[in-house]
């Protein structure tokens, strides 16, 4: 298993365009342990697509826990500027919720006068 920031060194890029996460449910930890890493420091990508996941029963269906964990991405200075819902599983078994939701969320400096 390799770290993003590993992989990057590797392959000698110190930025990524867009930045596609899906790992299905596993994006809450993951990009909260991402942004950690960076202490306060500009993260390396323009633009993040993300799926959010949101299985009933998880503890991510707590209000305040997933608030506080998207305002931790709004404090690494990212802002969703698109979203749209994926209803693969609606449309595939009928009477479940829409768990899913596609996110693109732009990296966005801020200047301070």
């Amino acid at each position: 298993m390799y770290k993003l920031r590993t992989l990057m060194e590797i392959n000698g890029h110190d930025f990524i365009d867009i930045l596609k996460v899906d790992i299905e449910g596993n994006e809450f930890d993951s990009l909260s342990a991402f942004i950690d890493s960076f202490h306060g420091e500009p993260l390396p990508f323009g633009q993040i697509q993300l799926e959010v996941h949101v299985y009933q029963g998880s503890s991510w269906g707590n209000f305040k826990r997933f608030l506080d964990w998207w305002e931790k991405l709004e404090a690494a200075g990212l802002r969703p500027f698109f979203s749209e819902p994926n209803l693969v599983y609606v449309n595939l078994v009928r009477g479940v919720r829409p768990d899913l939701v596609e996110v693109r969320i732009d990296m966005m400096l801020f200047y301070v006068h």
